[in-house]
């Protein structure tokens, strides 16, 4: 699994891409949207909105970062592996 990402001003675009499990991956972006993340970080509360797309063999996040903050993406990856 690959993740790449980029945050400019308020907007972090994430692209996992590879993806082998993507039900497991899909439930655990889930749940996070949903404000139950499985991870013990306090990265999520940095979120202000978490749109997830399914691209085939990838997947792409769009989040809304509250102003301000800053998103650690290594979060994300430790959270998916």
């Amino acid at each position: 699994m690959k993740i790449t990402s980029n945050q400019t001003n308020n907007q972090l675009t994430v692209q996992i891409d590879d993806v082998v499990d993507k039900a497991k991956i899909m439930d655990t972006l889930a749940a996070c949207a949903d404000g139950q993340c499985a991870c013990s970080t306090d990265e999520y509360q940095k979120v202000q909105t978490l749109q997830i797309s399914d691209k085939g063999s990838s997947i792409q996040l769009d989040i809304e970062v509250k102003d301000g903050e800053v998103i650690d993406p290594n979060c994300i990856s430790e959270c998916l592996s």
